[in-house]
């Protein structure tokens, strides 16, 4: 079964950048890697055994909806098995392929999943955990960019990311979860048990959930959801509606702070 993880990325360090690309080579399987550069390309990943390099000369600045779907495209024509999105700062455990393929092991291809949804471990920017517990996504509601690993058979809804607005792709994750659940119950969605995804994590609300003063630079998303509310109610009926159906879902933007949060 032929995997290809793929990773946009953009203004990562080098050394962040060889965690990632270190992670995937290190799988007990065989992985390769596409990695799209958003407009600000490091040429030394050519260099990597088992790594594709795509390269936008102009940066999309849409929290790599644009790199990560062409390199989805690039994944589905290569004719890959199994595809994966992980975002350049995070990384995967050494049994993270091991443990996802025990899902598909032993099975007639019929029974299948569609997709596998990996769990993630809070980290610290310099790798270390966090001890932490995210409430939502352990009731499984919601699901990170870097934890959707689809089989051939949930390509033709990933590809349904590319359709998301920028203007919303900070919370892209959470749109396309949407979709999944509420469009497409007939997928066979399985559920990894263990943490296998290393997600360094930038919130300010998780380091408070755990007790710790957030790290310099961290964020949150409150004027990203002002702007956000602000464009979509100045669209006209038409625009609301072509979106709304290219989503198969209305669009939903409620004065939530829980949708906003991480």
């Amino acid at each position: 079964m032929r995997i290809a993880v793929v990773t946009p990325y953009w203004e990562e360090s080098r050394e962040v950048l060889e965690r990632c690309i270190a992670s995937v080579r290190a799988q007990a399987v065989p992985v390769d890697q596409i990695l799209v550069a958003d407009g600000n390309p490091q040429y030394w990943v050519e260099d990597e055994p088992n790594v594709a390099h795509a390269i936008l000369r102009k940066r999309s600045a849409d929290y790599g909806d644009t790199p990560r779907t062409i390199g989805l495209i690039m994944a589905i024509r290569s004719q890959y098995d199994i595809v994966q999105f992980l975002d350049a700062d995070n990384l995967l455990t050494p049994d993270h392929f091991e443990v996802t393929l025990r899902h598909f092991s032993g099975r007639a291809e019929k029974d299948y999943p569609d997709l596998v949804v990996a769990r993630r471990r809070m980290l610290r920017p310099d790798g270390t955990p966090i001890a932490v517990e995210i409430p939502e996504e352990d009731a499984r509601h919601h699901v990170d960019t870097s934890c959707y690993i689809f089989y051939r058979t949930a390509f033709r809804v990933a590809i349904r990311w590319s359709l998301i607005p920028r203007q919303i792709s900070f919370m892209d994750d959470r749109v396309f979860f949407a979709i999944l659940t509420r469009k497409h119950p007939e997928l066979r969605m399985v559920f990894n048990e263990a943490k296998t995804v290393g997600y360094t994590c930038l919130w300010e609300s998780v380091y408070r959930m755990a007790g710790e003063e957030p790290p310099p630079n961290c964020k949150n998303l409150e004027a990203n959801f002002r702007a956000a509310q602000q464009w979509w109610r100045g669209l006209d009926a038409h625009s609301k509606q072509v979106i709304e159906r290219a989503l198969g879902l209305p669009l939903l933007l409620p004065e939530d702070v829980a949708v906003r949060r991480f």
